[in-house]
């Protein structure tokens, strides 16, 4: 302003020049030159225009020639409306004032439309009078054309939001509503006044208000988008869900100005929704209840669905396998296969089915059957795929494992040699279970040695175990643990299993070994073959691994027995007609030994009887001599010698019965555990007085001799008797040899002796150096009665008692003799396995006769009864007599006095054992002697005594009466 007041031609100018300006202009012009506001002055009658350089953009090119000129020059256009306003002012002084007021000014070569905020006050001169007018001007175009635009814009979205098919509302920052189209009116049948600001929220469920609001105001704080549904009631009295949605408003200068937002009536989408909802629930119910993995995709092929047995299945984060994730699941051999069977379904919408394997959250891959079907519109779109994974694994395993051990059964049964056949199965096994070596081997009885014929290794650098080695104790002590109690041994890494230990697991992988699994192949309780399977490397051994690893264990073993026998079968066929021959010899002689031993016991039965018959009446013959000899007079030597003569005669056919009965096996016999070393040994001097001077004697006995479980009275006899034999056959003199020593007679040996038990056996040999005997009279030999001594110079009985005590004491007697040589008779009697202690003989009392004690004498015999009698009563005691045990129990019930029962044991109706039971059952503590001139009966039992029982075996003498019946009475 100062430069065009210096600068401007004032002489023209109604002003004049400056320095004739009134002082109060010049004050007037100093105050406005530095101000902001835009501010024009408009001096004396002709107005001069003086502005600042605020003003000069409001006038636009009449700038600045206007300055200084009379305002009607260059506001010539707008003169009309302003000149009356400025003389209005001149003329009353006072202050106009106008907000937006329009004025049509050119100022850019045009006319236009304008509009200013005008403030027009009077300038005063010194005598107080209006000089001039002051304005202050504002343009405000801008803004009221901006304003008009907006009325006309919210007139046209009132308009249309008024016809708009949903609630509309606009509210201010404050978040008050301040504007709702008629559409809501209409619904909810509010008022302007009840709606506007906040009222709007009484329209909303009470149970959806609080939620509502809070939305509401959380997003006007935040001037963000809100969403929220709630429950609105109409104007009916109704509600329905709606959804009100809305967005922030920003005025040009980027001010918050309030929200615009539509309310929509979704009741009939939101029951479609909780349809929907519970459609959707139900399917997950159904898809999670069922056993099987469930998945979704879109239709093309994009899966967005898996049910809750998809991630139990898998364990991988839910999310993880959408859209094409699931590939990474599939096993690396099958995913380009099974990918490819998707894609053909997804281009020729055919339903989806193929087995691949799936990785299972073990880290195992299982094999699985993938099936999908395509779900299609009316117009027949596929809309959706549903399918499923069902886990088959265990079937594959089994369909594999069962393919597996037919393709072995097939080369198993091909192979014929038994290395060939572990080698067969090695290489199968190994190849399907891909291990890195797998081996058969047999272990000997011992438990430790190991032989492997061959086995097969699938890895680069590992040895073969082949060959014997004491494997075993390589494992540990507590793997062979395992091993021999049946366990099979599973081991992913010997490093880190406890069971093996650091020294072990070292000896371990050396060999290539750090897991393995053993499995351990008994035979009666033994530990007696492994198959083993051996990686380099950890290795998580299956259940199914195992299982089949058993299961070939087995076959193996089976299979290899199997070639073994075939071996020894085509060994056999080769030479066929002469085992048939060896076989039927031994056959031939096994039916003769058979036959032999059918016809001794045949004999033996028919002796038994005759020696009881003859046993009762030498019981008279030997009582009565007995009886007499007691009668005849010292000095009567004739009748003592005809006596003496007579009982000697009794007492060699006593002998020759009780040879009887030893080879009819039915003398009773007392067995106890005897050292036959001690034995023989104190027999010696027995011997040497039954042999001749020209006879040498030797004894050879064995050490760590078994006890054996024999009657030791019978046994001296058998072995004088064999002694008296031997000395027979060495007329000219030689050589008598008893040997002892142990002995076990295996099945073999068993097999050609008839009615021989295998095991251990003590032998009893005598050899002597004499005649010998052929085969023709071994084969007699224990017959009775068969003998090759001249007549009178022997009975027959003596090999026969021998026959008889050995097999009555469950042992076995063999002959063997070459004529000219000598003969050896061997005695195996059965080895005593119970406790040690010799037995030791109780003293026997001497005989002595008896005092008054009654004795109730039983026999059904009434020779043999009056001569026992006669027998008891010379010895001195009372007696009762009784033919059978009726009579004998009515003579115990009628004398309480009587002390002992003697009585017959084969009596008719009620033997003696069964009257000896009842008499003691009605008299505890009676004393009882039995005798019998035949054993087979109720108290010896296999040839043995029954315990606690007193026999007194017919014929009998005086003497052994007396100490019998004296030993069974003193008895405590």
């Amino acid at each position: 302003m100062g430069a065009l007041i210096r600068n401007a031609d004032w002489s023209a100018s109604p002003l004049g020049l400056p320095k004739t300006w009134p002082p109060h202009l010049c004050t007037t012009l100093d105050l406005i030159s530095g101000a902001q506001a835009e501010i024009v002055v408009f001096w004396g009658d002709d107005y001069v225009a003086l502005y600042n350089e605020a003003y000069a953009p409001t006038i636009g090119e009449k700038h600045p020639r206007a300055f200084g000129r009379p305002a009607r020059e260059n506001w010539a256009e707008l003169w009309d409306d302003l000149e009356p306003l400025l003389a209005d002012v001149r003329r009353t002084g006072k202050t106009l004032a106008a907000k937006d007021r329009p004025f049509r000014i050119e100022r850019r070569g045009f006319l236009e439309d304008v509009f200013f905020d005008i403030s027009y006050s009077a300038l005063r001169g010194e005598n107080g009078e209006v000089e001039g007018v002051l304005c202050i001007v504002t343009d405000t175009t801008e803004r009221v054309l901006a304003a008009r635009t907006l009325a006309e814009s919210e007139q046209r979205f009132r308009n249309m939001a008024d016809h708009a098919p949903v609630m509309m509302w606009v509210t201010d920052p404050d978040g008050r509503c301040t504007y709702l189209n008629s559409a809501w009116y209409d619904a909810t049948g509010q008022s302007r006044e009840e709606a506007e600001g906040f009222g709007w929220l009484k329209a909303v469920h009470p149970a959806d208000a609080a939620a509502s609001e809070r939305a509401f105001r959380d997003a006007n704080a935040g001037q963000y988008p809100f969403r929220v549904e709630y429950r609105l009631r109409y104007a009916d009295g109704t509600y329905r869900w709606a959804i009100d949605a809305a967005s922030p408003r920003f005025g040009s200068d980027g001010g918050f100005l309030g929200f615009i937002g539509s309310v929509i009536d979704i009741d009939e989408r939101h029951a479609s929704e909780e349809r929907l909802r519970a459609s959707e629930a139900n399917f997950q119910a159904i898809a999670n209840s069922i056993d099987q993995m469930v998945w979704a995709t879109q239709p093309d092929g994009f899966h967005d669905y898996y049910n809750e047995r998809w991630y139990e299945f898998t364990g991988v984060p839910r999310g993880t396998t959408d859209g094409e994730g699931w590939n990474d699941m599939f096993h690396p051999e099958d995913r380009e296969r099974a990918w490819a069977r998707w894609r053909e379904s997804l281009a020729t919408g055919e339903p989806y089915r193929i087995e691949y394997r799936l990785r299972h959250r073990s880290g195992e891959y299982r094999w699985v059957l993938g099936r999908a079907q395509a779900v299609r519109d009316d117009e027949g779109r596929i809309i959706r795929w549903f399918g499923t994974c069902t886990d088959v694994h265990e079937i594959k395993l089994a369909e594999a494992r069962r393919d597996f051990l037919l393709a072995l059964s097939a080369r198993m049964l091909a192979e014929r040699d038994p290395s060939t056949v572990s080698l067969a199965v090695a290489e199968m096994l190994g190849h399907h279970l891909g291990v890195g070596r797998l081996g058969f081997g047999e272990i000997d009885v011992g438990g430790q040695v190991v032989r492997v014929e061959r086995d097969w290794t699938g890895r680069p650098g590992m040895v073969s175990l082949a060959g014997e080695a004491r494997m075993l104790e390589g494992f540990g002590p507590r793997i062979i643990d395992e091993l021999k109690a049946g366990r099979t041994l599973v081991v992913a890494d010997c490093f880190e299993d406890p069971r093996v230990g650091p020294e072990f697991a070292e000896s371990w992988n050396s060999i290539g070994c750090r897991a393995l699994v053993v499995v351990p192949l008994h035979r009666d309780g033994m530990l007696n073959a492994i198959l083993y399977l051996h990686e380099p490397e950890p290795r998580r051994w299956t259940e199914s691994d195992v299982l089949l690893a058993e299961e070939v264990a087995e076959r193996t073993r089976e299979a290899v027995e199997r070639a073994r026998v075939e071996v020894i079968l085509r060994d056999l066929n080769a030479n066929l007609e002469e085992r048939i021959a060896a076989r039927t010899a031994e056959l031939q002689r096994a039916q003769e030994i058979l036959r032999q031993a059918q016809k001794m016991e045949a004999v033996g039965q028919l002796t038994g009887g005759i020696a009881h018959d003859f046993n009762n009446m030498l019981s008279v013959i030997i009582g009565s001599l007995d009886l007499l000899g007691r009668r005849v007079a010292e000095d009567d030597a004739r009748s003592r010698r005809y006596v003496d003569n007579a009982m000697e005669g009794a007492r060699r056919a006593a002998t020759l019965t009780h040879r009887l009965l030893a080879f009819s096996r039915q003398q009773p016999l007392s067995p106890e555990p005897v050292d036959a070393n001690k034995l023989v040994a104190g027999m010696s001097e027995l011997l040497r007085h039954t042999l001749s001077g020209t006879i040498r004697l030797e004894t050879v006995l064995g050490g760590g001799l078994w006890r054996c479980n024999v009657d030791p009275n019978q046994l001296e006899n058998v072995i004088v008797n064999l002694a008296v034999n031997a000395r027979d056959a060495m007329p000219n003199g030689g050589r008598l040899t008893i040997e002892t020593q142990n002995a076990h007679l295996d099945d073999r040996y068993v097999a050609r002796n008839v009615g021989l038990v295998p095991g251990q056996y003590v032998l009893v040999a005598v050899t002597d150096t004499g005649t010998g005997m052929s085969d023709e009279v071994i084969e007699k030999a224990f017959d009775p009665f068969f003998t090759t001594k001249e007549i009178g110079k022997g009975t027959g009985l003596g090999l026969s008692q021998v026959y008889g005590f050995v097999k009555q004491s469950g042992g076995h007697v063999k002959i063997y003799s070459e004529v000219g040589l000598g003969t050896t008779v061997k005695i195996y009697l059965p080895r005593h396995t119970g406790e040690e202690d010799e037995a030791t003989a109780s003293a026997q009392p001497a005989g002595a006769d008896g005092g008054l004690e009654l004795i109730l004498v039983v026999e059904d015999d009434e020779s043999v009864r009056r001569v026992t009698l006669d027998a008891v009563q010379e010895l001195g005691y009372r007696t009762l007599e009784a033919d059978g045990a009726t009579e004998a129990l009515r003579l115990l019930d009628m004398h309480p006095e009587i002390a002992l029962l003697f009585t017959d044991i084969v009596m008719p109706e009620i033997d003696g054992r069964n009257l000896a039971d009842e008499a003691m059952r009605r008299r505890p503590g009676l004393k009882v002697v039995f005798t019998t001139g035949y054993t087979r009966n109720a108290v010896v039992h296999n040839g043995v005594l029954d315990a606690g029982v007193r026999l007194l075996t017919k014929p009998f003498t005086l003497d052994e009466l007396s100490a019998k019946l004296r030993e069974a009475l003193d008895e405590g």
